[in-house]
């Protein structure tokens, strides 16, 4: 038996997740998904919660939660400091990870749209 790929993903965020959902029936693979925070985030209806349309959990939830009915996938939490290529290998706030496969999954940077305010208490 060939042992599991490792595939790190760095990035909770949709396409983090849709790998995820894409992969975590794998038998071929370890996913581990590599994160700042411990919860998924959707800031676009943060003005909802604010209205009290919305309850705060509707638009962030534990990724623990997300994923911890599949085998195959663990979370880190972390904040990613240095990847090393050569070595398959990426240095983390809290420790390293070595892996087969990197998927650099971030994101894109938010935009508060002059709200300095906001800005601030979301991005302290």
């Amino acid at each position: 038996m060939t042992p599991k790929k490792t595939i790190v993903i760095v990035g909770g965020g949709f396409a983090g997740l849709e790998l995820i959902k894409q992969l975590k029936h794998s038998k071929n693979h370890q996913i581990i998904l590599v994160d700042l925070n411990n919860y998924n985030f959707f800031p676009p209806l943060l003005y909802q919660v604010a209205s009290g349309f919305m309850e705060p959990s509707a638009i962030s939830y534990p990724f623990r939660k997300i994923l911890r009915r599949n085998k195959n996938v663990r979370f880190r939490l972390g904040t990613l400091q240095e990847v090393i290529p050569a070595e398959h290998k990426i240095i983390l706030s809290n420790g390293e990870l070595h892996y087969d496969y990197l998927v650099m999954a971030t994101g894109a940077e938010t935009n508060f749209f002059g709200n300095k305010n906001i800005e601030e208490k979301l991005c302290p």
